[in-house]
């Protein structure tokens, strides 16, 4: 296989995972208490009170990125910055904060949940994202663009993904020359499940986790190194 069908390796910048619940009444000090509880197990190091509730966060350090979790009234959002970190370990920190919440207040149900996974691909042939997307993308040159009387470049494109059969999430996906290095494709992917998952089958989560992570990671890089055949 030439080095343009290679399917290019994703370096994960940043994944987050919003959990949309019914609006709840919890105190900071319960949030300080799970903070207390799981701070061994989710490598969180730093609580910080906030105007809707708190957020919990690792220590920022060279190459390993940075953890938090923020709680609001409605909504309980996990992030993950800089050096990646797969779906399994996400999902149990996501596993150990609920479970620690659920002692002290009642979530019965996620109404809705969304996953963005942002990563970066180098462009299949080395060359510049811009002109690789106008050519292999779109099959477009300069004199394509003589009609509108300027310059023009393809800085990106966006692609849906509706759900195939019924649980599947909705993928949103944003790929773009990225602008801190022309030769590399920035992704945005965003996963939306809106139907309701009650809290005692959080397992379902973790595969819906997994089969997102699988679209961003494999299906999108194998896509884009198709387009240079």
């Amino acid at each position: 296989m030439t080095e343009s069908m290679s399917a290019p390796d994703p370096s994960t910048l940043g994944v987050s995972v919003d959990l949309i619940h019914l609006p709840i009444q919890v105190t900071a000090e319960m949030l300080r208490e799970v903070y207390v509880e799981v701070s061994g197990t989710c490598g969180y190091e730093n609580f910080t009170r906030t105007a809707t509730g708190a957020q919990l966060q690792s220590s920022p350090e060279p190459g390993s990125g940075v953890s938090r979790v923020t709680f609001g009234k409605d909504r309980i959002q996990f992030e993950e910055q800089g050096a990646g970190t797969g779906s399994e370990v996400l999902f149990r920190r996501i596993e150990e904060v609920f479970r620690s919440l659920g002692q002290r207040v009642n979530i019965p149900m996620i109404v809705a949940r969304t996953r963005t996974h942002r990563t970066l691909l180098r462009v299949p042939s080395g060359g510049n994202a811009a002109t690789w997307l106008a050519e292999k993308a779109f099959h477009l040159d300069g004199d394509d663009f003589n009609a509108i009387g300027r310059p023009a470049t393809i800085s990106g494109l966006r692609l849906q993904l509706p759900p195939q059969v019924q649980g599947e999430a909705n993928h949103l996906v944003r790929i773009e020359a990225w602008l801190k290095d022309p030769r590399s494709l920035f992704v945005e992917d965003v996963a939306t499940w809106r139907f309701p998952l009650p809290t005692t089958q959080m397992e379902k989560l973790g595969q819906d986790l997994r089969a997102a992570e699988e679209v961003t990671a494999v299906g999108i890089p194998s896509w884009v190194a198709s387009l240079g055949r």
